[in-house]
């Protein structure tokens, strides 16, 4: 039986461009890892390295989390919370939990390439998405969300902190909103900035956790918050076509 295909809507991209939440032309992972800093690194000294650590990351696991989320119309599509592994530099493999059209539908994703492979939220049945866009546009360390911590404004920190477990520097600063627009879908007054806060590892100068507070598209408030938690980095990832 020949997969179908479907059309990707725009609640689609943002639920991808959240899955890939950080990070080519030149396979940038390969790179060797920077050494961890010394005992009392400034801030900016830690955004820099992670975003040079980030090279050498070949998998990862992300959690994403919205709070406080604002009203959406009916005809948008509102995610909730996600789950998923990324193998790069172009595999993604999630579970989100949306909001559509009042309801909370979970929806299964699978990413290779320039394939998408998404669960229609009532039959369950996988549908096929293919040249809706490449996955490394949006990893890639140069240009996708990790570059984005050489944009904070106003830094302070770093402070002593902790995720899960793992000890940290908490580094803080302001976004602007248009940065992240891409995954967010917009639509929200230029200059609008948002309160942002990286939690980077003090082992291995890793991204560990990223919040972002704020009015990043339409419906939020000034009390929404998106927070992505980074763990299991270079663990052995199996991402495989459902169908």
């Amino acid at each position: 039986m020949v997969p179908s295909r479907i059309r990707v809507p725009a609640c689609v991209a943002l639920l991808l461009g959240c899955m890939l939440l950080i990070a080519g032309c030149s396979a940038p992972w390969q790179h060797h890892p920077t050494s961890a800093l010394g005992a009392h690194p400034t801030a900016q000294q830690l955004l820099t390295t992670l975003q040079q650590n980030f090279r050498t990351v070949s998998s990862f696991h992300v959690v994403m989390r919205v709070q406080n989320a604002g009203k959406t119309a009916s005809s948008q599509i509102q995610i909730r919370n996600a789950d998923g592994d990324v193998l790069m530099p172009d595999k993604i493999k999630a579970q989100a939990t949306v909001i559509l059209s009042g309801q909370a539908v979970t929806v299964n994703l699978v990413s290779i390439g320039k394939t998408q492979f998404i669960t229609d939220p009532i039959t369950g049945q996988w549908r096929v998405v293919k040249g809706f866009f490449d996955p490394r546009s949006l990893t890639n360390p140069d240009t996708g969300i990790v570059s984005l911590v050489g944009k904070l404004q106003h830094v302070t920190g770093p402070a002593d902190d902790s995720i899960n477990g793992v000890s940290c520097w908490r580094v803080n600063g302001q976004l602007d909103a248009k940065y992240i627009a891409f995954f967010t879908g917009g639509g929200v007054p230029a200059g609008t900035m948002l309160q942002t806060s990286v939690c980077i590892g003090k082992s291995d100068t890793l991204p560990y956790e990223v919040d972002v507070t704020g009015v990043a598209a339409g419906g939020d408030t000034l009390q929404t918050e998106r927070s992505f938690l980074l763990s299991n980095f270079n663990e052995n990832v199996n991402i495989k076509s459902p169908m």
